[in-house]
Order: C-alpha cells, then structure tokens, then sequence
C-alpha cells in the first residue's frame, strides 16, 4: 500500500499476544518471546494503535507495562485499572491524522482472565461510550476496537451508535464483504483466526458529515440478482425475461423483486457521497511475503521453539503394558 502512495491506518483489536489461552512453566518463556516479536514485527509495519484484550493480559501486568515501555505502538484501554491505584493502565484512546482526517481510536474489553488480580474492568459499554461523548467533536471519525465474546456482537452496534467503525477480536468469527451492516452505520468487523486473514477497509470522504455507504455489499447484492436473473434467462436467451415468463405469476413476482434490488444498490452506490469498501485477503502462499520479515518470522519462530523444555520420551519398563499370560 505505501509503494502505491497510500497511507493505511493500521489496528489490531486485541487477544494478539499468544498462540495459547493458558501459560504454563512450559510454554511460559517461549510465549513471552512470541508477544515481543510480534510486537516488534507490527512495530517495523507501523501499527497505529492495539486494543488490550484478554490474552496480552495473560503475562501479567508486570509483563505489559514492559511491553508498552519497550515498544512505541500505542495500547489503548478505555476501561482497564490498576488494581492497587485504580488509575487507568492506558490511555482511553488515541487521534491519528490520515490524510487530513481526525481520527479517533477507543479501546475496551471485558475479558479480564480470572486469576488476574492486579487488574480490574469498568463496565466497558459504559466506558467506550463515555469516551465517544468525550471525542466526538475533537474528530472526524470513530473507531471502537471492542475485546468481547461472539454473543455480544449483535448489540454493539446499537450500544456504541455514535461510533462509525468497530471492530471486534474475542471470537474466531470473520465478517465477509456481503455480511449485512446497519445501514449509515456503525459497520461492524470481525477479523476471524489471529493471523489467518487480513480484513482490509476502504474508505472514500467526501464530506464527513453526512453517512457512509457500504458499497462492498451492495456490489455483492449487484452480483447475486444478476446471477438470479441469467439463470431465468437461460431458459430463452433471445426473449425478454417478462415474456417467457408472462403465465407464471410467481416468477414475474421474483423478477420484479430482483430489478427492484437490483436499482437500490445501484442508486445507493452512484449517490454515496462517503463510501467503503470491505475485503477479506487470506494470508497464505498466495501473497507476496517481505523477504526480511518473512526471515525475521522464521528467526523468531525457531527461537520460540527452542525455548521450550525437551520431555523426555523414555518409558521405564515397570510403566510397560504387561504381557497377559498364555492359557495353558
């Protein structure tokens, strides 16, 4: 994207750190290599801000604090404490300027690990919603990056309606670019598997006072009438579909239904004054990898796996299956 001359507004919504939910004496070093890699591998692609969600509190406080001195990715938490201070472990949010654009990043979880007892959550609706008010005329645009589990997601929208964009970690759930949003807003995105898929969003503004249009699923609903209605074309391709179809009162109801779709996403797209556009790229072999971070990922990943403990495989004999005697 920087080669094309653009400049991408890079977030990461939290449960980042660690390839497993639970540190044990064995993975424990290897782990806490893993998150600072990482880190130093989002640091060298220039992450504009990360959410603190349930795994990157799996080290540890300690283990974060260090982290966040160690690195100059901005974490964000809206709704995070410190246990013996109660003060705020993050700032709330952060304000990037994008191409002249304000905008605004809020942080919030409510996926404390249970045995974490230096860190204590506010109700995080009512703090992301407490910092919208408190930004909302200092920028242009809103971004909630929300750590929260699957079932909660259908309510967002309506809890942070003031946001424009939120998106969600906490679940293995992916948005696809015909998913339906509420319409004006706020679109909602789910990332899906923590590396597995790059969700990608892009937004054209005009005029930021007015709403934004999701053009990728009107494109999606663009393609899926045409398709319904060349499959009913099939039937005579040299006839308008009206008259092969004038004694079937059910299929020219279907027809009339898919034109009239058909109009709205083509209406809606030629007269959006803000658009985006949502996409999903898978990251497999398909796409072109950074020689030097694709070193620095194979390094870091041969480090990790060093770093964990051989078991040994020898089974005393006495912990052998004993033989069953002959029957005589």
């Amino acid at each position: 994207m920087r080669a094309e001359g653009i400049d991408p507004l890079i977030l990461d919504a939290g449960d980042l750190f660690f390839s497993t939910p639970k540190l044990t004496k064995v993975n424990h070093e290897s782990e806490l290599f893993r998150a600072s890699a990482i880190l130093q591998g989002y640091e060298t692609i220039g992450c504009d801000a990360i959410n603190i969600g349930h795994y990157e509190m799996l080290g540890g406080l300690p283990f974060l604090k260090e982290m966040d001195t160690q690195f100059e990715i901005p974490f964000v938490s809206a709704n995070l404490r410190d246990a013996i201070t109660n003060e705020l472990l993050f700032d709330p949010y952060v304000i990037k300027n994008k191409n002249g654009l304000e905008i605004g990043i809020i942080g919030v979880t409510d996926k404390v690990p249970d045995t974490s007892k230096t860190i204590l959550a506010d109700n995080y609706i009512e703090a992301g919603q407490h910092y919208i008010q408190e930004i909302k005329n200092k920028v242009d645009v809103i971004v909630m990056l929300v750590n929260s589990d699957r079932q909660t997601y259908s309510d967002l929208p309506e809890k942070f309606a003031e946001a424009d964009f939120i998106v969600t970690s906490g679940s293995t759930n992916m948005t696809r670019p015909n998913t339906p949003q509420k319409v004006g807003g706020p679109f909602l995105y789910s990332c899906g598997k923590q590396g597995k898929f790059l969700s990608v969003l892009n937004v054209d503004i005009k005029d930021a006072k007015k709403q934004f249009v999701d053009i990728s699923s009107h494109e999606s609903n663009i393609k899926s009438m045409n398709k319904r209605l060349a499959r009913l074309q099939k039937k005579d391709p040299d006839k308008p579909l009206k008259e092969i179809y004038a004694q079937q009162a059910n299929v020219l109801k279907l027809i009339n239904q898919y034109e009239s779709d058909l109009n709205i996403s083509k209406a809606a797209i030629k007269s959006a004054a803000n658009s985006l556009k949502f996409e999903t790229i898978a990251l497999n072999k398909k796409i072109q990898d950074n020689k030097e971070l694709l070193s620095f990922v194979d390094e870091s990943l041969a480090t990790c796996n060093s770093l964990i403990p051989k078991i040994s495989t020898t089974v005393k004999r006495d912990q052998k299956k004993k033989r069953k005697p002959k029957k005589t």
